[in-house]
């Protein structure tokens, strides 16, 4: 199974619909983290799941996604709500509450994963307007199967980057 996570593309529809060409045949589920300033009604959503952020005027999103894949749930937000540019408390509290063993988030538009306990918390970085040390625009896959589970990021070009990509424990 494989998860494609993206945040944070501002109005970018290109970028999407490049990723839903390049991995149509190859994703299971499509994960998007909020800030894509796209009403509800776009035609991306057909693929894509996703979550209201702080730049979104759609008051129809959804604050929080939840899903399950394979035996684990996943939880989706966008962060701002949980001050994740501050302290990751507030979305562990969350996933706590809602028994998630991965959470992905975007909001800081910084690519990164952090695990507290044995719950991950990933965010894909921004697609579209990145932050941080790699400037450069990114998006993640994770893919879980009988061997393992492994989370890769990608650049906006779709080459790996592999000093983000790992395999989660």
């Amino acid at each position: 199974m494989k998860a494609l996570i993206v945040s944070d593309n501002h109005g970018n529809l290109e970028v999407l619909e490049e990723l839903v060409h390049l991995y149509e045949d190859e994703i299971d589920l499509w994960l998007h983290c909020g800030d894509s300033e796209f009403m509800t009604s776009n035609k991306i959503w057909d693929y894509f799941q996703t979550v209201k952020g702080n730049m979104d005027i759609d008051y129809s999103l959804p604050a929080i996604h939840e899903e399950q894949l394979l035996d684990e749930k996943i939880l989706v937000v966008h962060g701002h709500q949980q001050r994740v540019g501050f302290t990751l408390d507030y979305l562990n509290d969350l996933a706590r509450d809602k028994k998630a063993d991965l959470v992905f988030y975007g909001h800081t538009h910084i690519a990164k994963v952090d695990q507290i306990k044995d719950r991950y918390f990933i965010n894909p970085g921004s697609i579209a307007q990145p932050r941080g040390d790699f400037r450069r625009g990114s998006y993640a896959i994770y893919e879980k199967n009988k061997d393992g589970r492994w989370l890769n990021y990608y650049d906006w070009n779709h080459q790996p980057i592999p000093e983000l990509s790992l395999e989660l424990t």
